[in-house]
């Protein structure tokens, strides 16, 4: 995956989103390829066109004993892929990535204010906690 193959979904991003926090396509790129290479980006696709994403990083606490913690920066689904399941997917991969680092809690940080980032979350177990929506994991 690189800057070009996320083109088009730039594009219809922007065109959704109006007044974008970032700068230019480059800028996005540019925060947004290194988590590509770090593994920390899952994008979605129908009919081969990449129309959704997301992307986090795993933190550890300050706190003693609170952890690794992954947070979900950005999840985002054009609406031509919306109701398809794309979403659902998406944070389903990051919630095992989550595991797999072995995480005590996924952190969502990303348009919680949004009815529809809830409606997705809270099947999962998703609860508000402060500014987030957080789901504690289960050692196993």
């Amino acid at each position: 995956m690189d800057l070009a193959a996320l083109g088009l979904l730039w594009e219809r991003y922007r065109a959704e989103a109006g007044d974008m926090r970032f700068v230019d396509q480059a800028g996005w790129g540019r925060w947004l390829l290194p988590r590509i290479s770090a593994g920390d980006v899952r994008v979605g696709t129908t009919d081969r066109t990449v129309n959704s994403y997301v992307a986090w990083q795993r933190t550890t606490s300050a706190n003693p004993g609170e952890g690794r913690v992954l947070r979900i920066l950005e999840l985002y689904v054009h609406p031509d892929g919306r109701g398809q399941r794309l979403g659902s997917g998406l944070l389903a991969r990051a919630i095992d990535a989550a595991r797999q680092r072995e995480c005590r809690a996924v952190v969502l940080v990303s348009n919680i204010a949004d009815p529809g980032v809830l409606a997705l979350a809270e099947p999962f177990g998703f609860v508000l906690h402060g500014h987030a929506l957080q789901l504690a994991l289960q050692r196993e």
